[in-house]
């Protein structure tokens, strides 16, 4: 019989993304003392190229470090950062590595929670730019397909984008508060799924957004959800069901 991962003394390995290891750096500039409180940060174009990567990605950890209290965004006048507030502890805010089945479901359950509204929402507030935004992730989403780990990552960043859009810090800061755990989430589900769904319903609900159909908006997400659901507890229990790998 194969011995298990614990009894073997093996962990798995943690996957970090682009957007991980922007905030990483963020966040060791300001342990560091290089960002200092009060500090005024370029805009997010400028950050873009000093860091490679897009203006999606930097503003996902602008808005990560605004959740977190380690920034605030004034409007008018830019982005600043704070002071961490006492008792908080940024060498905690790590990225999580794996989820349970039971806590993915929880995840999934959360987001029927919330993200039916975040879509009625982000339909009735975007404007011109925010289509433009999305339209690109969605674009990403099908040159990526073929790649679960970059394909996943879109799909969480056109969730984070609508709920972005919403213009509602409170909606924006229970997002970003378990970004981590949401990516993991996506990651397990659209490697058990594959990509096919989730270009449905995001072309679906974008076409939903472009039209002003919010009560659409709402209904298809939800529905998205809970298609993802019924399906990941089928694979769930079918993976149970089958007979543990033995060495030969």
């Amino acid at each position: 019989m194969t011995p298990s991962i614990e009894a073997m003394g093996i962990n798995p390995i943690k996957r970090v993304n682009l957007s991980d290891l922007v905030f990483e750096q963020m966040k060791n500039l300001i342990l560091s003392g290089e960002w200092v409180p009060g500090l005024h940060l370029p805009s997010e174009s400028t950050l873009a190229n000093l860091f490679g990567v897009s203006r999606i990605t930097v503003r996902q950890c602008i808005h990560r470090m605004v959740a977190l209290g380690l920034a605030e965004t004034r409007p008018g006048e830019g982005t600043f950062i704070r002071t961490p507030s006492p008792g908080q502890s940024i060498y905690s805010l790590v990225p999580v590595a794996y989820l349970s089945d039971d806590n993915m479901l929880s995840v999934l359950e959360f987001r029927k929670a919330i993200e039916g509204y975040t879509a009625e929402l982000a339909t009735k507030k975007a404007d011109a730019d925010d289509i433009a935004k999305l339209t690109e992730i969605l674009t990403n989403m099908e040159q990526k397909k073929h790649d679960m780990e970059k394909f996943s990552e879109e799909d969480y960043n056109f969730h984070h984008e609508l709920a972005a859009i919403c213009r509602n810090p409170l909606i924006l800061e229970s997002y970003n508060l378990i970004s981590d755990m949401l990516r993991s989430a996506m990651k397990s589900i659209v490697a058990k799924r594959g990509p096919t769904q989730g270009l449905y319903y995001h072309k679906a609900l974008l076409e939903r957004i472009i039209t002003k159909d919010a009560e659409g908006s709402r209904v298809l997400m939800t529905q998205h959800i809970d298609d993802t659901y019924a399906d990941m507890v089928s694979i769930i229990a079918a993976n149970k069901q089958r007979p543990p790998l033995t060495a030969e």
